[in-house]
């Protein structure tokens, strides 16, 4: 299904939607984009925004996966796609249907940038930016702030990701055995990478004895 021919034509068709949607949002026609995205979508991947946001991420990348490997360049763009309908529906002021669109589309885009790195002419890193701060006021799910944990780790945000660890926990979003699995992996790092992230070595032991005390578990 996702050769290389089948990708590039992917892209094509993508381009070529995306300036009809560009002209679509420029005279203000929002209701006609967003039923633009959804005959893109269906016609191209066979799937519709609704579908995209009732299927588990899980579910959604082994859709498009060969091999079992998400094809990355698919994925993202119905990460953009989606994302473009969140901000249809915000200038709309249906903030409600908007934001399970951005969310969805972060965690599909972090995990693209993780996985593979940019996309040639998606601009994901923007989008993601983008993302975060339009979603920087809303109460997220907790499946989207675990994504968010794991990019900053993998960003070498180790400070921001320890904080957003114990918020976490709090919603029980996280198992002592997750706690444990980032402290063994900070502390595999250097000095000097930790602190580039924002902990000290001492800090980042406090912070094990101090996961160590909350979840219960023994000092090893």
């Amino acid at each position: 299904m996702h050769d290389r021919d089948y990708l590039m034509r992917l892209i094509s068709q993508m381009s070529v939607a995306f300036g009809r949607l560009m002209g679509l949002k420029e005279q203000k026609k929002h209701e006609e984009a967003i039923v633009h995205i959804d005959e893109f979508l269906s016609r191209e991947l066979r799937l519709r925004a609704r579908l995209a946001l009732g299927l588990s991420d899980k579910d959604l990348l082994a859709m498009f996966s060969t091999g079992g490997v998400p094809n990355a360049e698919t994925v993202a763009i119905i990460a953009t796609f989606l994302q473009e309908e969140g901000d249809l529906l915000r200038e709309l002021g249906r903030d409600a249907e908007s934001v399970p669109r951005y969310e969805k589309a972060l965690r599909l885009m972090l995990y693209v940038l993780r996985v593979n790195g940019p996309i040639e002419g998606l601009g994901l890193e923007i989008r993601k930016n983008m993302l975060l701060t339009a979603l920087a006021d809303e109460s997220c799910s907790a499946e989207t702030r675990r994504a968010i944990w794991v990019w900053q780790e993998y960003e070498g945000r180790y400070a921001e990701a320890e904080d957003l660890l114990y918020d976490l926990s709090e919603d029980g979003a996280v198992t002592p055995e997750d706690g444990r699995e980032f402290y063994d992996r900070l502390d595999r790092l250097g000095d000097e990478a930790l602190a580039s992230g924002g902990l000290t070595r001492d800090e980042l032991q406090d912070g094990r004895r101090q996961w160590q005390s909350l979840t219960g578990e023994t000092a090893s």
